[in-house]
């Protein structure tokens, strides 16, 4: 049971003054699991509780006579508790008055009970008659008449919320006795398709059966009427329940046409189940006083029940416990899980930064490696310095640096550039850049004129300054 349940229990028994756990949890699921609703069935069945009559007449009672209960002796004490446990206990005279609309109900029962313990004649007799019944039920199924009825609105392609169930009648019966709930019965013939569809359309129709009722629906068959205790033609809808003695009852007939208003028809069925809640409590409590062992009277059964209703109480403190613990349990293996991904999917993203950075120094040392090797080739195959002061001699103003060569007149301009590129790395801001050689008196640029000699393009010329620029 829910914490919020367990609560309810508590309150309708202090409000009403019922003692038993069992009534009271069974009050609140006829009630919809809503207090009042409970409290109300209670009082329409079994009349107003022993603790509001207490209540009002310790509120009528004056102050001196409250004074004077506090210095009642022993014996006074012992005749109120006597007069306390004969209001909550009454003889068995005036629990028959209170009980004589349910007098036929018990006899009804008990007859039953008795035929039905007649009918148990030893266990042989009982082996032989449960083995005769597997084997009857292995060579001989009952039919499933609701699959029918279902594959025809499948063939038909109709769309319904209502959950309508298969099996036969007997076996839908007894699982909504065992739902506390009546069998509602739609009997359908392929000419009540209109009525069908408009029934199912009423949402208000559709949400009432759905939560009070046991829904089957039936087509129209020589084998479902032989079934069915009543015949009805159809489309009708047809209420059954079973009484205590497992004997199914017609609790109501409907026929339905086209012109039914089912909206006024779902409030008729709300006040059925109603009085089906009614009068399952009443026979319920038929069977329960019935298989009930017979009370002893004694002084102290009223504390009995309160230590039972301690024991009961702190049981389910305890249950209530321990699914706490089990969901703080739960709580922590999850964030232990969440704790997990996320530290290994930390663990994956910083293996793929590593291996990312792994293999951008591995490019970065392939490029270093290429750009000296280009260095070294370009530096072995440069023409060879003139001796002496024969030639050029050309000043490199590098960004970090200055370098001085001397070059013959007939080399080319190329070999200026490749003597420029062949020098370290400190000298430039971007050692990958290309780079331009500019003079700045006059003005010249010779990144176009590679191919050109140099005595062609430094007429008159011994010494030479150019200024190594780095291009984007």
């Amino acid at each position: 049971m829910q914490p919020t349940q367990d609560k309810d229990i508590l309150d309708f028994m202090a409000l009403t003054g019922c003692q038993d756990e069992q009534k009271a949890l069974q009050y609140l699921q006829m009630g919809d699991n809503k207090l009042e609703n409970a409290i109300q069935l209670y009082l329409d069945l079994e009349g107003q509780p022993v603790l509001s009559q207490q209540s009002s007449v310790q509120s009528t009672r004056s102050p001196q006579q409250q004074n004077q209960q506090q210095f009642l002796n022993q014996q006074d004490v012992k005749e109120v508790n006597t007069m306390i446990f004969n209001e909550n206990n009454p003889p068995p005279e005036l629990i028959r008055q209170r009980s004589a609309p349910d007098s036929s109900l018990a006899e009804k029962y008990k007859k039953y009970q008795e035929d039905k313990r007649a009918n148990d004649d030893g266990i042989i007799k009982k082996t032989f008659k449960y083995g005769w019944s597997a084997l009857t039920y292995i060579f001989k199924r009952e039919p499933n008449h609701g699959l029918t009825f279902q594959t025809y609105i499948q063939q038909q392609q109709i769309q319904t919320e209502i959950n309508f169930q298969m099996g036969n009648f007997n076996d839908n019966l007894k699982r909504a006795h065992e739902e506390t709930k009546p069998l509602l019965i739609y009997l359908h013939n392929q000419q009540a398709l209109f009525t069908f569809e408009k029934m199912i359309s009423c949402k208000n129709f559709v949400t009432i059966i759905r939560k009070n009722y046991h829904i089957v629906g039936f087509l129209e068959s020589p084998q479902v009427y032989e079934l069915l205790p009543v015949k009805p033609p159809p489309p009708t809808i047809l209420i059954y329940r079973l009484d205590l003695t497992e004997q199914a009852i017609l609790m109501d007939t409907v026929q339905l046409s086209p012109e039914t208003n089912f909206e006024e028809l779902a409030v008729k069925l709300k006040t059925l189940k109603g009085q089906f809640n009614k009068q399952y409590i009443v026979e319920d409590q038929v069977k329960r006083e019935f298989n009930a062992p017979q009370y002893l009277p004694n002084y102290y059964g009223q504390q009995q029940q309160q230590q039972q209703q301690q024991q009961n109480f702190e049981r389910r403190q305890q249950e209530i416990q321990q699914r706490e613990r089990e969901q703080l349990i739960r709580q922590q293996q999850e964030a232990y899980r969440i704790a997990e991904q996320q530290a290994a999917e930390k663990k994956r993203k910083e293996e793929e930064l590593k291996q990312l950075e792994e293999h951008r120094l591995l490019e970065q040392q392939q490029l270093i490696e290429q750009r000296l090797l280009q260095k070294a080739t370009m530096l072995s195959n440069l023409p060879d310095e003139p001796e002496g002061e024969e030639g050029i001699e050309i000043l490199f103003r590098f960004v970090h640096a200055t370098k001085t060569r001397r070059f013959n007149f007939n080399d080319k301009i190329q070999s200026i550039f490749e003597f420029a590129l062949s020098q370290e790395d400190d000298c430039f801001n971007d050692p990958n850049s290309n780079i331009d050689l500019i003079q700045n008196f006059p003005r010249l640029s010779l990144k176009d004129k590679k191919d050109d000699i140099i005595s062609d393009v430094f007429t008159d010329a011994n010494k030479v300054q150019l200024i190594v620029e780095e291009c984007e």
